[in-house]
């Protein structure tokens, strides 16, 4: 997912995650790592920076089905490492998904 703008609203980052803006402030709520910027009327901004922990704790949540206590104390050690772990995971499915519309292209040739 390619970030372009410096700032993003919980409405925005609930869509392109595919999560419910509810789900992102109770992760606010759990994670104290987690604390975008807000206006004086409470509106959330969520830096790139915040975004990629958002997708960091979704993976650990989804993929790895880790609790939200497992997800703080992995992420509060070594924040680095679980990034390049979830960078390289998202690569390796990209390229997977790559290697199949490859393969389907292939048949569709020996039709």
């Amino acid at each position: 997912m390619q970030l372009t703008k410096q700032y993003y609203s919980i409405g925005e980052v609930a869509e392109m995650m595919g999560l419910a803006t509810s789900k992102l402030r109770f992760w606010e709520s759990k994670f104290d790592f987690l604390q975008p910027k807000t206006n004086s009327k409470g509106t959330r901004f969520y830096s790139q920076e915040d975004i990629k922990l958002l997708q960091l704790i979704a993976y650990y949540a989804d993929e790895k089905g880790m609790t939200l206590e497992g997800i703080a104390a992995q992420i509060k050690k070594n924040k680095h490492k679980a990034q390049n772990e979830y960078s390289v995971t998202e690569e390796l499915a990209h390229l997977r998904d790559e290697i199949y519309a490859i393969r389907a292209e292939m048949n569709k040739l020996k039709e």
